[in-house]
C-alpha cells in the first residue's frame, strides 16, 4: 500500500502544480484558501452527473443485490480540493487546489458518488463512480468550510479562515482532534513530502512509484484559470487509484 500511496501523491501532485501555475492571486479572498470553482461550472458538472455517460457508469456500479434498483441523482455537484505540492515547498501558497467535483447518487438504500471534471476544452464530463458517500459526509462535516483532501493519507480537512480542521480518523491522526493553523499544517506536510515532489531526488529515482509527469502534463492544457491541466488525459488514472485508498480510510 505504501508504494500505491507514493504513486497518488505523485499523480496529484502532477495535476494540481499545474493548476498552481495557472491561478490568478487577485482572486483569493484568503491567502490560504484556492480560488473558487465557479457555479456556472458547478452547474455544468451537475449536468454531467446526470448525463448518460455518467448513468453508464452508474448502472455497471458494483452494489450486490440493486442491480435492477432506480438509479437518483442529486442536482448539486460539490467542489473537492486536494493538498497543493505549491503549498508543501511554499507557506504563502493556497492550501488545496481543485481536484474534482462530487455528486451523490442513490440506487435503492445504497449510496454513490459521481464524479465529473472539465476537459481540456473545459467540457465537463463523468470520469467514474463509486459506491458510498465520502464526499457528501465530509461535505456535512466541514459544515460550510472549504473541504479538502490529503489523498496520500487518506485524510480530509476542512480549511476556514488560517485555521485547517479535521474531518476523519486519518485527519486526526495527521494532526490531531483540534484545529491547527495554516502554518502549523504546512510545517507538517513540508516535512511528510518536500523531499518526495517532483524534480527532487526521491522523484527522480523512481521511488514515488515512477509516474511520468511529463507525459500526464504534457496531455492536454486548458486555459481556465481554476481547473487541472491534464485532466482529461490523467484524472481517470488518478481517480480511480484514490479510490482504492480512500474509499478504505475514510
Amino acid at each position: 500500500m505504501g508504494g500505491l500511496k507514493h504513486f497518488l501523491f505523485r499523480a496529484a501532485a502532477v495535476l494540481a502544480a499545474g493548476l498552481a501555475l495557472s491561478l490568478t492571486t487577485t482572486a483569493f479572498a484568503n491567502a490560504a484558501g484556492p480560488q473558487p470553482v465557479p457555479a456556472s461550472e458547478l452547474s455544468k458538472a451537475t449536468s454531467a452527473a446526470g448525463s448518460p455517460t455518467a448513468l453508464g457508469l452508474l448502472s455497471k456500479a458494483s452494489v450486490v443485490g440493486k442491480s435492477a434498483a432506480k438509479v437518483a441523482v442529486a442536482q448539486e455537484a460539490r467542489p473537492v480540493y486536494a493538498l497543493n505540492p505549491a503549498f508543501v515547498r511554499d507557506a504563502s501558497a493556497p492550501v488545496a487546489t481543485f481536484w474534482y467535483a462530487a455528486t451523490t447518487a442513490t440506487r435503492g438504500t445504497d449510496r454513490l458518488t459521481v464524479y465529473t471534471a472539465p476537459d481540456a476544452k473545459g467540457t465537463w464530463q463523468a470520469v467514474n463512480v463509486a459506491t458510498g458517500d465520502t464526499e457528501a459526509r465530509m461535505f456535512t462535516a466541514a459544515r460550510g468550510a472549504l473541504v479538502f483532501t490529503e489523498p496520500q493519507i487518506g485524510a480530509w480537512y476542512a480549511l476556514a479562515g488560517d485555521r485547517v480542521r479535521p474531518l476523519n480518523q486519518s485527519a486526526t491522526q495527521s494532526i490531531g482532534t483540534a484545529p491547527i493553523t495554516v502554518a502549523a499544517y504546512q510545517d507538517l506536510v513540508a516535512t511528510r513530502y518536500a523531499d518526495k515532489l517532483p524534480g527532487s531526488t526521491y522523484s527522480d529515482n523512481g521511488t514515488a512509484g515512477g509516474y511520468d509527469t511529463t507525459t500526464a502534463v504534457a496531455t492536454a492544457a486548458s486555459t481556465h484559470n481554476y481547473l487541472i491541466p491534464g485532466a482529461a488525459a490523467g484524472l481517470t488514472l488518478l481517480l480511480a487509484t484514490a479510490f482504492l485508498i480512500r474509499r478504505r480510510t475514510a
